[in-house]
């Protein structure tokens, strides 16, 4: 239906079901059946076939999107027209708009805006659809100004809701009349309370309690009448349990734009605050103009006992008993069974996870698909987490992680596992949120980008794009967190290769299937987690606060410190993905030995959390699989992980994992065949592995990789396998690599940086597949692709060995002498930024480290200038000459005789100068360009001067801030590289 109504809507004809009508419907069929118009969930399935020209030059669908954050609401019409004009022209897909409180505004340097999607609102919002679809960019927007669904629009009862309790003492035997109060909570006095049910507890100082001997109360049927009841002889604690609103409002919204949040776990709020959404969108928009995406940030809601109206139904109905006598458990009350109070508890969270997950997340995915929109939901385990996170990204069309500049929150693996195992082809993230103002630009940003694409990332999006009105000046106005990518940056003009590079990777990374040999069962708690595999590595054990104790330890995720739910030891050379209950109830099934999913991916064995207890329902489940053939490894469960149908679940679990274990005990017994499949008990993954011969997906050697620095990520095609390898170290790595491929295919290297490919590789073919010697220059990256044909000639334009890696061609000892141009160097600065109209330098150095303070403190670009000879028989050479520096900060544009010679951004920071050399003397012009620190520093460092820099974030620097590295530093040379 979604196709049907996006070619009708270009027509502006004004019926969405073209069934409704004969003749629309003759118009439809006549029009569009066969005309190859798609559907956005069409368009962004993988292409059957891998396209050269779609790497050279990605589709707007595989750029990077960006949360462009409009500070309090403001905006300035002018400039963000310009910005959308920006992104496009320097390659991003388009923006999420994300109207959001300034957490940073001194003096209110940020000016308050409209209430968010109120009429002023609603026009700023017209003009950026309007401008973003003339310009082919895609648009979307956060569902509330907030982190949170919300606004003015939510009454109380679709509100946030909590459990609350009071308690009263009696003596019996007696007859009482109980008058009940509002509860209270840590905010004082609770409001809006429905009372949920009264139980009587025989005293016991140790809060031990057991649910059998409660009494639970007679309600009155009219609200607020006094209780009466006989009370039996001893002490009795009375406990009244309340729904009641927390009255949470809106985190950080703009000034305009108080509210309240929603009750996550209704269907009914979720339903009112997205009718809403839409009703006011719906004046600003047309069936040919509207957003693609609506966001959902992570879930930041107060920690306290989550409640809904229908939670007690809910309860009843899908775990067969009363809840109402173990609500206690919920407020510090213990069963000296301490399972049966953890099984209770454990319930409790599963249904708030569903509730949320069935009425929030999975409700809104069907509000929008009726639109033609997608849902981009960061449901991890990132903010306040309640839910099971796989679950809860598998329930939207773009599943959203995050990961972090210089901090340990890294949640983008649970994306990509949920994407693989609910059949979602993209995985997105929130890149680069961090502290680290203007401290950092492309050449870190891609270090990090690359760890997150071995993760499964495939969609960029840039935390965050600050929207800056012109009063703004600059850098200007920024969200407290976040690396700014924005018209702003001091590298901005020169960000398109940065752009295209992440393109490049994006097409890449979204072909065939993600290829993993091991699926990792976390269980079916909720909440949950998916640990990291990697997270940046810029960090050292002395950085307290940004990288704790447990961050160290093995047993505990890094992100968040909470054990991890399955630990299947280190596997070099192996992927997996996460796994759970849903997925492996509904649709995972086992072919020829593997357990496969139905849209492609297949699994060698399944790994299951080393406990006790599991699902009775995924038991069942692997009673089947493991029968038809399936390898399973794990311990034998003894239990069930709830109380529904207890004890004689516990009955049903010993029962079918002695049929599938026999005699397997994990310590004599270590395997057991069971069906066509085979269950480990005792035996670590890698010992499984091994003895099932299954060869690690790719080996590296010639290097020591205990770091993971050199990471990789494998697609598959129907036709081809791709690797992405990524060496995330500063050093150059020469590895030896063996992939786990056809032998009969043939590798090519794809070159995301520059577009190029070279077809003419060396391997060898091995035991496990394919042997390659690869060269990675520092914070390198390559594809290898494997297809059983090539057309066996490289790209016209490949000037250098993507197998060697150019800095080894550079320093080859078969080359020319090389050119030295490390001295006598002009350069000039602006002089509207503090800095000097020209100086000389006698050698390459920081700026910073310049005895003129306009230099020292100076931000933006600064031009070199020099000299050089070519004499006649180097040109006759026909060698290919290179110019290279050792290091620039932050990134550089060459020119030679006036010619451009591309951006330089990444090691080994050369770039081609072959077809503008001439004859005699030559002139090398490069544009370098640093961050915003050291001027900001210089800034505060000089407090009787006018400050060149204009920021709200000028709180984050001190006149004791480090001045950083700037400009082109070392040495710099010619290299002519012989053709030979």
């Amino acid at each position: 239906m979604v196709r049907i109504v996006s070619s009708l809507y270009k027509f502006d004809i004004p019926f969405r079901n073209p069934a409704a009508s004969p003749l629309l419907l003759v118009i439809w069929l006549f029009f569009f059946a066969g005309s190859g118009c798609t559907s956005r969930q069409e368009k962004e399935k993988p292409e059957v076939l891998l396209s050269e020209e779609s790497f050279r030059n990605p589709a707007t669908e595989y750029r990077p999107l960006a949360l462009w954050t409009w500070m309090n609401g403001y905006v300035d019409t002018v400039k963000l027209v310009d910005e959308l004009e920006e992104m496009k022209d320097k390659g991003l897909r388009g923006a999420i708009i994300w109207d959001i409180g300034a957490l940073i505004n001194p003096d209110g340097m940020i000016p308050d805006g409209p209430a968010f999607l109120g009429p002023e609102s609603l026009q700023y919002i017209s003009l950026a659809l309007t401008t973003s679809h003339s310009l082919g960019l895609d648009l979307g927007i956060s569902s509330a100004s907030s982190w949170n669904s919300g606004g003015e629009w939510i009454n109380e009862p679709n509100g946030s809701k909590e459990l609350l309790n009071t308690a009263e003492w009696v003596e019996g035997p007696s007859t009482i009349k109980l008058e009940l109060k509002n509860p209270k909570s840590s905010r004082g006095t609770a409001e809006n309370c429905e009372l949920l049910t009264v139980i009587a507890i025989p005293q016991n100082t140790a809060k031990v309690y057991d649910p059998e001997d409660a009494i639970i109360l007679s309600i009155p049927e009219n609200a607020g009448e006094p209780i009466e009841w006989q009370v039996p002889e001893g002490r009795w604690e009375i406990r009244s349990f309340f729904s009641c609103n927390t009255l949470q409002p809106l985190v950080v919204p703009s000034p305009n734009s108080s509210g309240l949040i929603i009750d996550h776990l209704s269907e009914k709020a979720t339903e009112r605050h997205f009718e809403e959404l839409f009703s006011r969108l719906d004046q600003v928009s047309t069936p040919q103009k509207q957003m693609d995406f609506i966001f959902l940030d992570s879930y930041e809601v107060w920690e306290m006992t989550d409640w809904t109206p229908e939670f007690m139904r809910e309860f009843e109905d899908r775990y067969a008993y009363d809840p109402r006598p173990y609500l206690p458990f919920l407020q510090g009350f213990h069963h000296s069974d301490s399972l049966v109070e953890d099984r209770f508890e454990a319930d409790y969270r599963r249904l708030v996870s569903d509730l949320l997950i069935e009425n929030h997340y999975a409700k809104t995915v069907e509000m929008v698909e009726e639109r033609g929109v997608q849902m981009v939901t960061e449901a991890g385990h990132g903010g306040s987490p309640r839910v099971e996170p796989l679950k809860a990204l598998g329930n939207s069309h773009i599943p959203m992680g995050e990961f972090w500049n210089r901090q340990r929150h890294w949640v983008t693996k649970e994306a990509a596992s949920a994407a693989h195992i609910y059949g979602k082809n993209i995985v997105a993230s929130e890149s680069l949120t961090g502290w680290n103002h203007w401290q950092h630009g492309p050449t870190d940003f891609k270090q990090l980008i690359d760890i997150a694409f071995c993760e499964g990332l495939n969609q960029v999006v840039f935390h965050t794009f600050s929207h800056n009105p012109e009063i703004a000046g600059k850098p200007g106005f920024v969200y407290h967190a976040g690396e700014h990518v924005n018209v702003n940056a001091t590298w901005w003009e020169m960000a398109r290769p940065f752009m295209d590079y992440i393109a490049r990777c994006s097409y890449m990374l979204r072909q065939g299937h993600f290829v993993a040999d091991v699926l990792l069962y976390y269980g079916d708690d909720a909440p949950n987690l998916v640990p990291p595999r990697r997270m940046d590595p810029n960090y050292t054990p002395d950085m307290p606060g940004i990288f704790p104790p447990y961050f160290y330890d093995e047993s505990k995720c890094p992100h968040c410190g909470r054990p991890k739910p399955i630990n299947p030891g280190n596997l070099p050379g192996y992927q997996s993905d996460y796994i759970n209950e849903d997925v492996i109830t509904k649709t995972l099934e086992t072919e020829n030995g593997q357990l496969v999913l139905p849209h492609g991916p297949a699994y060698k064995m399944m790994v299951l959390p080393d406990r006790a207890d599991i699902s009775l329902e995924v038991l069942k489940r692997l009673d089947k699989l493991i029968a038809n053939g399936a390898v399973v490894i794990g311990r034998k469960p003894e239990r069930s992980t709830s109380l529904k149908n207890y004890p004689a679940s516990d009955q049903e679990v010993r029962q079918i994992a002695g049929r599938i274990w026999g005699d397997c005990d994990g310590e004599k017994v270590l395997s057991h065949k069971y069906g066509k499949g085979t269950v480990y008990w005792g035996k670590s993954v890698q010992e499984v592995l091994e003895e099932r011969s299954i060869p690690p997906d790719f080996q590296v050697s010639g290097t020591d990789n205990q770091d993971l620095h050199i990471d990789f990520v494998h697609r598959q095609t129907e036709d081809e396998d791709i690797f992405f390898l990524s060496n995330s170290s500063e050093q150059q790595e020469k590895i030896t690599c063996i992939f786990r491929v056809d032998p009969d295919s043939k590798p090519e290297l794809w070159d995301a940086e520059t577009g190029l490919i070279q077809r003419q590789v060396e391997f060898a073919k091995v035991d496990n597949g394919l042997q390659m010697e690869i060269t990675l220059d520092p914070l390198a990256s390559r594809f290898v692709v494997f297809r059983k044909e090539t057309n066996g000639i490289d790209d016209e334009d490949l000037h250098h060995d993507l197998q060697n890696g150019l800095k080894a061609h550079l320093h080859s000892e078969e080359n020319y002498p090389s050119i030295d141009l490390s001295t006598q160097w002009d350069i000039a600065f602006d002089s509207e930024m503090g800095g000097p109209d020209s100086l000389k330098l006698d050698k390459l150095i920081s700026w910073s480290e310049l005895e003129d303070e306009g230099a020292s403190y100076y931000s933006g670009s600064a031009i070199y200038t020099r000299e050089f000879t070519i004499d006649a028989d180097v040109l006759a050479a026909e060698a290919e000459a290179f110019v290279s520096f050792e290091d620039i900060q932050e990134m550089a544009q060459v020119f030679v005789n006036g010619n451009d010679c591309g951006m330089v951004w990444l090691p080994p920071y050369a770039t081609r100068i072959t077809p503008h050399l001439k004859q005699g003397s030559n002139t090398i012009t490069v544009k370098v360009i640093n961050t915003w620190n050291n001027r900001i520093v210089g800034d505060f460092r000089n407090p009787e001067k006018t400050p060149f820099t204009q920021t709200n974030a000028r709180g984050k620097f001190t006149g004791k801030s480090p001045l950083l590295p700037s400009g082109l530093l070392g040495t710099a040379a010619i290299s002519l590289i012989s053709k030979k």
